[in-house]
């Protein structure tokens, strides 16, 4: 779960699931281009980051509008994201294999 304010509530879970809303004006479901299993979510210079930890398995983004892969171009490809992270200056995605740090341009 990822709260910006009281009145927008963000729930992520299995199957693609990513739920957005609140008590009081309910949630709807965000498109999304595959069935992810969502385990975490952080938000990071404007945009949400979602980790999956089964296939397909990696870093995901919501822009506002819609849920995508997001390809790191690393060989190989980022898998087994169990987790994202953030701080001020970067966003982590950390695996049982992988760790990897993007500054917002690499």
């Amino acid at each position: 779960m990822l709260i910006e304010n009281e009145d927008d509530v963000l729930v992520c879970g299995r199957d693609g699931t990513l739920l957005r809303g609140s008590a009081a004006i309910g949630f709807h479901a965000v498109p999304c281009e595959t069935d992810a299993r969502f385990s975490k979510m952080v938000k990071f210079s404007g945009k949400i980051y979602l980790s999956s930890y089964a296939n397909p398995r990696g870093v995901f983004v919501y822009d506002g509008t819609s849920v995508r892969r997001v390809y790191s171009g690393l060989q190989p490809e980022l898998e087994d994201v169990h987790t994202v992270d953030a701080g001020d200056d970067a966003l982590w995605a950390i695996g049982s294999r992988d760790i990897a740090r993007f500054d917002g341009t690499s």
